[in-house]
């Protein structure tokens, strides 16, 4: 009795198994990992769908580990080694465009300002609306990153309320008033709504005393802005 625990060939018998071999199947995991690594280039242009690149990058590396353990049934290997290479590249691309836009390509003379700076912080007084932090940023050159908020006129704005996300204004209602701030362009600076994230600078205005504007409740900060990007 045999105890060998040599693998056995799928095919026996005096037929050479390279006639069969025309006959294998591409593999199914392969082919999905081409797809996603074809869906996930849109990273390059959105960070949030580089989990899309990982994805991509394991369904590859496992497609080629599976061809390789049934060289006999399946075929493959290119395309699952072209999802690797797509998914390495959109996630190399997307990457390295986020750090140079978010962080390298920076106009000069502007202090980097987060939402989070503007809104309620730990150990803030009770009944104040406005934080320490936002008030020392009052009358300083910064720069914000956010979104438009929707408006009713689409284009040409030159005056709009910018928010740091879309979550809150779109889904749940008039965002927080932290979370706004008035943009006043300066000529013959104009924009046009979008979904893309902008970098805007400035001269930041803070009003302890929340500032009625058409439209909304109200905004605790104003920018006075002379940069868009």
């Amino acid at each position: 009795m045999s105890t060998s625990t040599e693998p056995q060939s799928a095919f026996s018998g005096d037929v050479d198994p390279t006639v069969y071999r025309q006959y294998r199947s591409i593999s199914s995991l392969a082919v999905t990992a081409l797809l996603i690594s074809l869906i996930s280039l849109v990273s390059i242009l959105a960070i949030a769908m580089v989990p899309l690149c990982i994805i991509a990058l394991a369904l590859g590396i496992w497609a080629v580990i599976t061809i390789r353990n049934n060289q006999e049934t399946q075929t493959g290997t290119s395309v699952a080694q072209a999802a690797i290479v797509i998914a390495l590249f959109a996630a190399f691309a997307g990457t390295s465009r986020y750090v140079y836009e978010e962080y390298i390509s920076l106009p000069e003379g502007y202090e980097v300002v987060a939402f989070g700076q503007l809104q309620e912080q730990p150990g803030q007084q009770i009944g104040q609306a406005v934080p320490d932090s936002a008030l020392a940023l009052d009358g300083k050159q910064v720069l914000l990153r956010g979104y438009v908020y929707p408006h009713s006129q689409k284009t040409g704005l030159t005056r709009f309320v910018m928010v740091p996300d879309f979550d809150t204004c779109c889904f749940g209602g008039q965002p927080k008033l932290t979370d706004m701030v008035e943009v006043r362009l300066a000529d013959p600076l104009k924009v046009d709504f979008s979904f893309n994230k902008r970098k805007i600078g400035g001269t930041l205005r803070v009003h302890p005393n929340l500032k009625r504007i058409e439209d909304l409740q109200g905004v605790y900060y104003e920018l006075e802005a002379d940069y868009v990007d």
